[in-house]
């Protein structure tokens, strides 16, 4: 499968800025869905890892629900999962199915939750990923803004995340 396009307006000029934005990218995606974030961190081990802590999904009046947005709370998490691959392959330019991780391991069993057939995950692992990359790149000043103050301060709580996010993300 060929890599997706990066973002031309990002630099990767830190060794934490892949992090940064695969962690901005779960965050974002997970206020788009209707998860309260309640904390996001980077971490500078050698494993460049990070974490999006947040609380279930909340219920929503069916009139604001966006309709970009599955109703299902199964398919909502399956985008948050997968919003971290995707918002870094959308930097780098690499795909993020090449290699294993959690997130993906995660992605997998819930795709298979969702449709049931093995043989039907990758197909609509596929729909999720450029549903997620859709959903992004129409919030992607929120995404740059949370990665850089990542990298910037390493950990946000929800309200920080939120209040960054408040200009760019509807309601």
């Amino acid at each position: 499968m060929p890599a997706r396009s990066a973002t031309p307006s990002v630099v990767v000029d830190h060794p934490l800025t892949l992090t940064a934005f695969h962690e901005a990218g779960h965050a974002v995606m997970a206020e788009l869905c209707g998860q309260r974030v309640t904390e996001v961190e980077i971490v500078g081990d050698d494993e460049l890892t990070g974490s999006v802590r947040s609380l279930r999904f909340v219920e929503e009046d069916p009139a604001v629900v966006d309709p970009h947005l599955p109703t299902a709370p199964a398919e909502r998490r399956l985008l948050c999962t997968v919003a971290g691959l995707v918002a870094e392959a959308m930097v780098s330019g690499r795909d993020g199915w090449d290699s294993s991780s959690e997130d993906l391991d995660a992605a997998v069993g819930l795709a298979l939750r969702v449709v049931g057939d093995c043989e039907r995950v990758l197909p609509f692992l596929e729909q999720v990923r450029d549903h997620a990359e859709d959903l992004l790149r129409r919030s992607w000043p929120a995404v740059e803004t949370v990665a850089a103050e990542l990298v910037a301060r390493r950990r946000l709580t929800g309200d920080e995340v939120r209040r960054l996010l408040g200009p760019h993300l509807p309601g």
